[in-house]
């Protein structure tokens, strides 16, 4: 096997908008920086057998730029574009790459775009000989499963001040594996030259009244794993769509702090104890599909209407999470642009007996944690947020009984069912692969 890593500072200079939360005015400085990085994979020196993982300090980045880098690296480097993966962080306190919740930063975006196929490029032109380990751990501090269930019935997120007295309980269990793919050279197993770590959680210990960026926790955990094991630290998110950190407590700078060391710690753990192999195979593969898109319901649409006429479709910043006024404006944006499809495109990557399989948006974990017992593969981790972003992609279960990803998705009820039988399906005929 051959890898070659690299990293960028991809920081804004100036103001700007950020991503994640429903935030009042631009960004006023800088509390840590925010990086771009790679680990390119290769069983040869031909391009074509080439693999891209990158890991992106920002909340998303939508299928065009994610596309728009793909083709420009495999312009430059011959790797086909599908071999590229692009995985935001999901920091909720970067640039606005997407412009989901405030306006999106073009210029930032735009400029990004070519850096990122640069970045992929230096790193597929210094391939060095390498052994592979695939790994996991567990941390259970930081995700815990954020919707509560009221003992009236309906649904609280973790972050609501709701009388502790009044709630039943969690309506889930959060996923702690902490997956790990350690690569050294392969002429001196002790130097490690990177370690790609995976685990689901919602990097918004900061909420939308910071107004410094900052990787959150996982860029502390990377910035950490660096300094301890000398080697690129790639975060790679999970299926994190209805977990979050504790929204009541540890909102600040040294929860950050705390959650960084506790996710850093983990990773060393794990990482010390894997045992690289230079017999490991590499395969991928990938699959496209649609997801129907929402269809506001006359009920939705007469709730909306009524909140509409008080607001006139302004909205309000927030802390954490959305208000009416948000999602009365968005149901009519759903009504107006009618149901449309949503395309899909997931990658799966093998390693040996371990996969990494991707999703574009915010898988709930309860489906993540389903296509991981189910996979035929011995370890398999989900990368979220990457190659595009289709939004929160709640169970079926959820949907029902409501709550704030419920209200404000723009998938279909089925794209629970949809996205578990494509990915289940993608991984076995991986796993059927010979070689």
């Amino acid at each position: 096997m051959l890898a070659g890593t690299g990293k960028i500072n991809i920081t804004p200079q100036g103001s700007v908008w950020m991503d994640g939360m429903l935030r009042a005015h631009p960004s006023i400085g800088i509390h840590d920086d925010l990086f771009a990085r790679v680990l390119v994979l290769s069983e040869g020196l031909e391009a074509k057998h080439a693999f891209a993982l990158v890991s992106i300090d920002v909340c998303v980045l939508d299928e065009e730029t994610t596309r728009a880098v793909q083709l420009g690296a495999e312009a430059r480097t011959g790797i086909p574009a599908w071999h590229i993966i692009l995985a935001a962080t999901h920091t909720h306190s970067g640039p606005a790459t997407a412009g989901i919740l405030t306006p999106r930063e073009d210029a930032y975006v735009e400029e990004l775009t070519g850096r990122l196929s640069a970045l992929i490029e230096g790193a597929a032109q210094n391939l060095h000989p390498v052994e592979v380990a695939v790994t996991s751990g567990r941390e259970d501090t930081i995700s815990h499963y954020r919707r509560l269930l009221a003992d009236d019935g309906h649904v609280v997120m973790n972050w609501e001040p709701y009388p502790p007295d009044y709630i039943i309980g969690p309506l889930g269990i959060a996923d702690d594996e902490v997956g790990v793919v350690k690569v050294v050279a392969a002429d001196d197993s002790e130097r490690t030259v990177a370690v790609l770590f995976n685990h689901a959680g919602h990097p918004n210990i900061l909420s939308g009244d910071n107004y410094l960026l900052s990787a959150d926790y996982p860029g502390l955990a990377a910035q950490l794993l660096e300094e301890e094991l000398g080697a690129e630290a790639l975060f790679f998110n999970g299926a994190q769509g209805s977990v979050d950190i504790d929204g009541l407590q540890d909102r600040d700078w040294e929860g950050l702090d705390r959650a960084g060391h506790a996710l850093a710690s983990s990773v060393t753990a794990a990482a010390r104890a894997a045992v690289p192999s230079g017999s490991i195979t590499m395969t991928g593969a990938y699959t496209q599909y649609v997801i129907p898109g929402r269809r506001i319901k006359k009920e939705e649409w007469e709730w909306a209407q009524e909140i509409l006429a008080v607001t006139g479709g302004k909205v309000q910043a927030m802390a954490d999470g959305v208000g009416d006024d948000y999602k009365a404006a968005l149901y009519q944006q759903l009504r107006e642009a009618g149901p449309q499809d949503i395309p899909v495109q997931q990658v799966c990557l093998a390693l040996g007996d371990s996969a990494l399989l991707t999703f574009p948006g915010e898988l709930y974990t309860e489906i993540g944690q389903y296509i991981k017992a189910h996979s035929p593969f011995r370890r398999t981790f989900i990368i979220g947020l990457a190659n595009g972003y289709v939004g929160y992609i709640p169970t079926q279960k959820a949907v029902e009984k409501g709550g704030y990803a419920e209200d404000t998705r723009r998938v279909d009820e089925i794209a629970e069912r949809l996205v578990v039988d494509h990915s289940l399906a993608l991984l076995e005929s991986l796993y059927k692969t010979p070689g």
